[in-house]
């Protein structure tokens, strides 16, 4: 019997930014078997990987770029339109991918993150817009090289080459780091005190490894390595990135200060590639505007926890001031997804264990990030993921939300009795309307959308009109027919959101 294949179906987003004269990398997310991909009209100054399903390069000048992709293969053949727009912005969709705190945290290495990336492919998450790998701290060794840089430790021989193969399978690539003298986790950081701060430094015999100078959190505080030190080395390091094709860079420190914020943004986009800057972590909603004017992410709160209470907390009591400045290539971060088997953080991890969040929990979890335009970063056992899991995170419905071009912010109605209602304008015209039930108890709340919308757990296209029945921390996404009226409306609207 021959095999059955499926068309080809792009998950790309709609636009794309890049700076002029900058080096870029566009990793192009499509879904199907034996594809053979296509970039009919690369901007000049670029190339398309086919094998990989990247393009990638540098344009020269400001503009728009409309840059049409086809994917092929045995059950047909499928086309998509991303628009590059060259100018200031980057990164104007939230990120979607993994990182490797919760999963590997201080037992991080090349090899981890190479199982990882692989993972992403062969599990099929990376064809529907998983596609960067990060790794968070952890990985610092010793200054060298070039530029008197920080370099992989021990666990990581060569940061170029692991950067090279994670392109080659068509994803992205991230660091951390931060502007303190050490990390949370005990490594070295992003400046020094002339070399005074080796006076600070463990004993050979009592580091738990040998680059993990200042000890295990919460060795930093009380060895006071947890400040910026007198002499600058971040743009050091910032160019060291640059030449190993690093994608993404997760700063962390606290508080997040304005002058530091400009300072190491500044040098991002002076150093000749386009580096997404996340900012972490517990940021000040009084500098939301500032600090998202610098960079692209900014965590609005401390390490969350896979509990209801702690998700709960940061993803329903998200402070108004963020909200209000979200938009394309600005995105306020409410920390990982807690989805999936992890480890402890601030330990080795040789093992994982399910999320305490239950299904439900993590369903909701995943639908609140989506409409917040929220960044979507795992931290889970990748090569591990069971099927539900799985399920979970290719619902292409709700990954069209997170990714909604417009990126705009949901407003927000409280019922009472811990249902809220979220409208989020949707760059087609149409809206996700999200009912959240927040309590622990059975709780029904009524609509009256004299609307279509299309509900994105069942598949179901029904009217936004009566009453919708949650159980406790559980969602309900609907998306809204645009209004082009009548029944052809609705059956054109399910051949899109199927």
């Amino acid at each position: 019997m021959s095999r059955m294949f499926h068309p080809p179906r792009f998950h790309a987003p709609a636009v794309f930014g890049v700076r002029p004269g900058s080096d870029f990398f566009l990793a192009l997310p499509v879904e199907g078997e034996r594809l053979s991909l296509d970039c009919a009209n690369p901007p000049p100054g670029t190339g398309f990987d086919a094998a990989a399903g990247v393009l990638s390069g540098r344009i020269g000048r400001p503009g728009i770029y409309p840059v049409e992709f086809e994917a092929e293969n045995p059950a047909g053949r499928s086309r998509c339109t991303i628009r590059l727009i060259a100018g200031e912005g980057i990164q104007l969709t939230p990120p979607m991918g993994w990182n490797s705190w919760y999963c590997f945290s201080e037992g991080v290495s090349d090899a981890g993150i190479r199982k990882t990336a692989r993972a992403l492919v062969e599990r099929g998450l990376a064809a529907h817009g998983w596609n960067f790998v990060n790794i968070d701290d952890c990985w610092q060794g010793v200054r060298g090289g070039t530029y008197g840089a920080l370099q992989g430790n021990e666990r990581f021989p060569d940061m170029k080459a692991l950067a090279d193969y994670i392109h080659s399978l068509g994803l992205r690539f991230g660091l951390y780091s931060t502007p303190w003298i050490g990390t949370y986790a005990g490594f070295r950081g992003g400046s020094t005190d002339r070399g005074r701060e080796e006076r600070l430094f463990l004993p050979e015999p009592e580091r738990l490894q040998p680059n993990q100078v200042f000890g295990r959190y919460p060795g930093i505080h009380s060895l006071g390595a947890d400040r910026p030190g007198p002499e600058w080395r971040f743009g050091d390091d910032v160019r060291q990135w640059a030449e190993w094709g690093v994608d993404f860079v997760k700063v962390d420190w606290h508080p997040n200060d304005l002058p530091t914020a400009r300072r190491m943004a500044d040098e991002l986009r002076r150093c000749g590639r386009d580096i997404v800057l996340s900012l972490s972590n517990n940021a000040p909603a009084a500098d939301a505007a500032e600090l998202l004017g610098c960079a692209q992410l900014c965590r609005v709160t401390g390490d969350i926890r896979d509990e209801w209470e702690s998700v709960a907390a940061i993803g329903f009591d998200h402070p108004a001031a963020w909200r209000r400045v979200t938009g394309p290539g600005r995105f306020p971060d409410p920390d990982m997804l807690q989805i999936g088997s992890i480890g402890i953080p601030n330990s080795p991890n040789p093992s994982y264990t399910p999320s305490r969040l239950t299904r439900e929990e993590q369903s909701t979890q995943f639908a609140l990030w989506c409409l917040l335009s929220a960044p979507l970063l795992l931290s889970c056992d990748i090569a591990g993921m069971d099927e539900a899991t799985f399920r979970l995170l290719t619902n292409d419905g709700l990954i069209a939300i997170n990714q909604d071009p417009l990126a705009a912010p949901p407003s927000v109605e409280n019922r009472g009795n811990g249902i809220l209602v979220y409208r989020k304008p949707l760059a087609d015209g149409s809206e996700a309307v999200g009912v959240f039930n927040r309590s622990g108890e059975h709780r029904t709340c009524r609509l009256d959308d004299c609307r279509y919308g299309h509900d994105l757990r069942d598949g179901e296209t029904r009217e936004l009109c009566g009453e919708v029945h949650l159980v406790p921390h559980s969602s309900r996404i609907f998306r809204t027919v645009p209004a082009r009226g009548g029944a052809e409306a609705v059956d054109s609207f399910r051949s899109v959101t199927a």
